[in-house]
C-alpha cells in the first residue's frame, strides 16, 4: 500500500512525541515519593490499546519502541514493595520499589471488623507488628496504632488501602492487589469498588476464584489475575483471566506457552535470583514478582528479552 506525504508527515509527528515521552519525561519526573516514583501514566504494557491503522501502525513499529515499562517484555514487580529494604507492606516499602525501578507494586488486602481494607499479608497481625490478634477482629483505628516492627529500617503504620490508591492515581505504577481470604464476597466487592474508585491502575489478584468473581462483579472494568502456588492451585471455573500469577514450581515452559496461547500473561512469583530471572526470561514469563525488585531492575535492564 502506498504511503502519502501527508500520512509520513503525520505519523512522524505521533512518532518524536512518542520518543520524548518515554525517554525525556519519565526522568524529569522521577522523585523519592510514591506519587511521583512512577513514570508518567501511560497505556500499561500488560493491556495495551487500540491498535492504529495499518499505516501509521507500520511507521510507528520501525520509528518507536514500545512505551510503559523500562523492559517492554518483561515487567519487574516489587512484592510487598520491597522488604528487604523497609518493613513489608508499608509505605516506605512501597517507596524503596519504586526508587529502586519497579515497574509495579503488588501488595495483600485484609478487612478490618468495622469492614476498612488495610494492607498487610497475615490474617493475624503478630508476625509484623507489636500487636496481637486477627485483623478481622480488630478495627480501622486499632490497627492504625499498630506499627510493622519486623524487617529493614525504622517502624511504619500500617497503611489502608486507600492511603496507596491515593498515591499511585494518576501514575503508571501498576498495583497487583492480592485479596486474601475474606469473612465473605462482599468484603472483595468492597475491595474491589474502592480500588476501581480510586484511579489507580489496579489489577484483582487472589488465590480464590469466588472472591475473584465478587470482586469481577463489582467492578468488571479492572483486569482478574488468578494467583495459583504449589499447594493451591484452583481451578478458575467460568471466570476469565487477564493473566496468571504462577508459584516459580510451575511455572514450566509449558504451562507458560499454554497460558499465552489461552491469551493470558503469565506473572512468576517469588523470584530473588539472578538465576531465576534468566530462566524466567528464557521462558518468556511476562513479569517478575520479586522482594529485590532494584537488583531486579538492574538485571533486567542489562537483560531484557526481546518482544515476541
Amino acid at each position: 500500500m502506498k504511503t502519502s506525504p501527508r500520512t509520513v508527515r503525520a505519523v512522524t509527528v505521533v512518532a518524536a512525541t512518542l520518543v520524548i515521552t518515554a525517554f525525556v519525561l519519565p526522568d524529569s519526573l522521577h522523585t523519592g515519593s510514591v506519587r511521583g516514583a512512577g513514570r508518567p501514566a501511560a497505556p500499561p504494557a500488560a493491556f495495551p490499546p487500540p491498535a492504529l491503522d495499518a499505516t501509521a501502525a507500520g511507521v510507528l513499529a520501525a520509528a518507536v519502541p514500545p512505551v510503559g515499562l523500562r523492559c517492554p517484555s518483561l515487567a519487574v514487580v516489587g512484592h510487598r514493595g520491597a522488604p528487604r529494604a523497609a518493613a513489608e507492606n508499608t509505605m516506605a516499602a512501597f517507596r524503596a520499589a519504586l526508587d529502586g525501578g519497579a515497574d509495579w507494586l503488588e501488595t495483600d488486602v485484609q478487612t478490618t471488623r468495622d469492614g476498612v481494607p488495610v494492607l498487610m499479608h497475615d490474617a493475624t497481625v503478630d508476625r509484623v507488628t507489636n500487636g496481637h490478634g486477627k485483623v478481622s477482629d480488630l478495627t480501622a483505628a486499632q490497627i492504625a496504632a499498630l506499627r510493622v516492627t519486623v524487617g529493614p529500617g525504622p517502624a511504619q503504620p500500617v497503611p489502608t488501602l486507600q492511603e496507596l490508591l491515593d498515591e499511585l492515581a494518576g501514575t503508571s505504577t501498576r498495583l497487583l492487589m492480592e485479596i486474601k481470604e475474606q469473612r465473605s464476597p462482599q468484603d472483595a466487592a468492597r475491595i474491589a469498588r474502592t480500588a476501581a474508585a480510586s484511579g489507580a491502575d489496579v489489577v484483582l489478584y487472589s488465590f480464590f476464584p469466588a472472591l475473584l468473581q465478587a470482586a469481577h462483579e463489582a467492578a468488571p472494568e479492572l483486569p482478574v489475575v488468578l494467583l495459583q502456588g504449589a499447594f493451591l492451585s484452583n481451578d478458575p471455573g467460568r471466570l476469565r483471566l487477564d493473566a496468571i500469577a504462577l508459584d516459580e514450581q510451575l511455572a514450566t515452559p509449558e504451562r507458560i506457552a499454554r497460558e499465552h496461547a489461552a491469551g493470558r500473561q503469565v506473572y512468576v512469583w517469588t523470584l530473588d535470583r539472578e538465576a531465576a530471572w534468566r530462566t524466567m526470561a528464557d521462558r518468556h514469563a511476562d513479569g517478575l514478582i520479586t522482594d529485590v525488585p532494584a537488583a531486579a531492575r538492574t538485571w533486567t535492564d542489562a537483560n531484557c528479552p526481546p518482544v515476541l
